[in-house]
């Protein structure tokens, strides 16, 4: 398998920035000399290309007619290579190399439809400002039975757009509607599933570190939390938070209290495991208050908790994320590189042993770093490069984030195609 061609270019005319991008995925494939055309497009593009969407995506498929599926999104910025492109129009676009009966495309347009093909692990995209969008993406997963789904989720400024498209449309250009092409679609989940004979590997990383102590969620009901170690939740909550003496006031600032409440970050984990040197547990949850009862002394999560799992207080720091990437790319680096079995005294060759990246997509909360006016070179795109080597990689900068088919916060996840090391001859 070669490494994925890989391109990106930023411009405020959208028909240049693609020009540069044909023109880049060109010169790679014929670098590599890749005969076997590439089946596959992933397509990322700002927020100030989602009206030309549909032109974009018809521009590429003329450009490259063997593509036969297109998957993408519109977000709030591109990232690519070691570059945030920020409020910039830019595109990025790679060419995964893979059989076409090892993924399968879908969207609200073209649902997914289970079949023969058995999903080991899923690339999604949505709109975050659909109703109930938590939801659907929980209800996918078990829809597909695949734990592994990674993705993102934008909520632009103006009408989201995304795409999961097969070029064999009628007219050779995208369509909103039959065929099951796809389509350029509006709200709701998008993507494209992989079967196990696609490589693959995805990491989770957090923003977060807890400044608060660790409680069991003793009684659940929904999306409600009713107990904390037994204790009314709501009571132990503003015990956290030291607001025991503005809520006795006489005539408290309420709302100034309910935008306290709906900025406070909580971290649901398995019990017992939520700090690892400072940082969130790799499996922990972050989500926002969704609402409060005073009434039933009760706190509204966004998502689902699940009774018997801890609920910490956590806020966003930059040194635990830093920590917490350089954890995940390590983790990364071990499942590649396994042992090799020979020493200096071997006088037979020994086969390669451990695996290698061919492409790599990276979705991150856009809170994580401030969005660039102007393409800048970013230091999260930088830390993974270093740890991981130069590979092909693109991405985009999220409202939520996707981890094991769970709505994230402040979080990055990283999605890895790897392939067998080759012996050098």
């Amino acid at each position: 398998m070669p490494f994925f061609p890989c391109a990106h270019a930023g411009h405020p005319l959208w028909p240049h920035a693609v020009r540069q991008v044909v023109v880049q995925l060109g010169a790679q494939i014929s670098m590599q000399n890749l005969q076997a055309p590439s089946s596959l497009g992933l397509v990322y593009v700002s927020a100030s290309y989602a009206e030309h969407a549909g032109e974009i995506v018809a521009t590429l498929s003329k450009a490259f007619p063997e593509v036969q599926h297109w998957v993408g999104c519109a977000a709030h910025s591109v990232l690519a290579g070691d570059m945030d492109y920020g409020h910039t129009g830019a595109i990025a676009v790679m060419l995964p190399y893979l059989n076409t009966q090892d993924y399968q495309v879908f969207s609200g347009i073209a649902p997914w439809h289970q079949g023969a093909f058995t999903p080991h692990c899923a690339l999604i995209h949505g709109d975050a400002s659909w109703p109930s969008i938590g939801q659907q993406v929980h209800a996918l997963g078990q829809h597909m039975g695949c734990d592994a789904l990674v993705g993102g989720l934008c909520h632009l400024s103006h009408e989201h757009k995304q795409w999961s498209w097969g070029a064999r449309a009628a007219g050779g250009t995208p369509s909103s509607m039959g065929g099951g092409h796809g389509g350029i679609q509006m709200g709701g989940l998008s993507g494209v599933a992989f079967s196990a004979n696609v490589d693959c590997l995805t990491v989770g990383m957090q923003g977060c570190k807890p400044v608060g102590a660790t409680h069991t969620m003793t009684r659940v009901e929904g999306d409600t939390v009713l107990e904390l170690d037994g204790q009314p939740a709501l009571e132990v909550f503003f015990g956290d938070m030291n607001w025991g003496e503005v809520l006795a006031q006489q005539h408290p600032n309420i709302e100034a209290v309910w935008r306290k409440v709906q900025n406070t970050l909580l971290a649901t984990t398995p019990s017992g495991r939520y700090v690892q040197g400072g940082c969130l547990a790799s499996d922990a949850r972050v989500v926002r208050v969704a609402g409060v009862n005073p009434w039933r002394q009760t706190i509204v999560l966004e998502g689902t908790p699940v009774q018997g799992q801890s609920l910490t207080i956590c806020q966003p720091d930059a040194l635990a994320a830093r920590a917490d990437m350089r954890r995940a790319c390590a983790e990364l680096w071990e499942s590649l590189t396994a042992p090799v079995a020979q020493t200096w005294l071997d006088s037979e060759p020994v086969a390669a042993s451990g695996r290698s990246i061919c492409g790599a997509v990276y979705i991150r909360n856009q809170q994580r770093q401030l969005l660039p006016r102007s393409p800048r070179v970013d230091a999260e795109l930088q830390w993974i490069r270093h740890a991981l080597g130069p590979v092909p990689l693109l991405g985009f900068s999220s409202t939520h984030e996707i981890d094991a088919g769970q709505v994230q916060h402040l979080s990055a996840q990283l999605l890895v195609f790897t392939q067998p090391l080759q012996a050098l001859s």
